[in-house]
């Protein structure tokens, strides 16, 4: 039984690390002691962010996820969710970990992509002069095609009042990854070793579920899990519950345990009204 002491908690795009409220207090209820990081210039207001994360590489983001990782203790479990499903497995990559989980992540490159749903999202941003120079702001329309099935209109709107641009540059990177030099986008698989838990929602639209089914395949140690009737948000609100109880299993499974398990952990807790 190897004893995992921390887990460090990605958002993705538009978030901070602060959205991760209830899954923080489910992995806090299984005795992890969890870090939220916010991604960097994330912390600030969405216009008075919106310059300075503009041009931000996904390196620039992994450089950072790996000094935090680095400062701990011990190796943490490695969360990510979305863009920071990609950005969990740059970082795992670069350093020690004990276990790897993407929930519903961004992809790779050399993962194929241009699934209809995933083009349309964003698009727009693409077709306009220099697109790597400017931020990828939050739309109410994009936003919650993410949590159209597992998030009331309520929860989305009290989601989407916290939300700040995202860089257009890592959204370069990503989409078009043989134009990119300094291959931000690639992962190194090989050197990934520890245990891969990859989650897709069978109705997601922001990421499909084919792109997870493809990342989970790039490694020989990984499980695939796809929750029915699930979208783009399984960290969140009542869906995070099913998702934990396979995290249970995958940790079980791997003899992954935190210094302190519960071992019946309570429902996470109900976002509040202002997320």
């Amino acid at each position: 039984m190897s004893v995992v002491e921390h887990v460090v908690l990605i958002h993705g795009t538009w978030g901070r690390g602060s959205s991760f409220r209830e899954a923080r207090a489910a992995f806090e209820a299984r005795g992890f002691v969890v870090h939220t990081p916010t991604l960097r210039h994330h912390e600030l207001p969405l216009q008075e962010g919106s310059a300075q994360i503009a041009t931000l590489s996904l390196t620039d983001y992994a450089d950072d996820l790996v000094e935090v990782c680095e400062s701990l203790e011990s190796p943490p479990l490695i969360v990510g969710h979305s863009l920071g499903g990609l950005l969990a497995q740059l970082v795992a990559a670069r350093t020690p970990h004990a276990g790897l989980i993407g929930v519903c992540p961004a992809p790779a490159a050399g993962i194929f992509a241009m699934y209809p749903s995933m083009s349309r999202l964003f698009l727009s941003h693409y077709l306009q002069p220099r697109p790597w120079a400017k931020p990828l702001r939050p739309t109410w329309e994009k936003f919650q095609v993410g949590g159209r099935i597992t998030q009331t209109l309520e929860d989305s709107r009290a989601r989407y009042k916290d939300l700040v641009c995202e860089s257009g540059r890592a959204y370069c990177e990503m989409a078009f990854p043989q134009l990119d030099r300094s291959k931000a986008s690639r992962v190194d698989y090989a050197a990934i070793t520890g245990p891969v838990l990859i989650f897709g929602g069978a109705q997601d639209l922001t990421v499909v579920p084919a792109v997870c089914r493809t990342t989970a395949s790039k490694y020989p140690n990984a499980t695939y899990q796809e929750i029915p009737n699930a979208d783009h948000m399984l960290l969140f609100g009542d869906i995070l519950q099913t998702t934990m109880t396979h995290i249970d299993t995958w940790l079980a499974t791997n003899n992954l345990t935190s210094p302190e398990p519960t071992h019946t952990p309570p429902p996470p807790a109900p976002s509040p009204p202002n997320d």
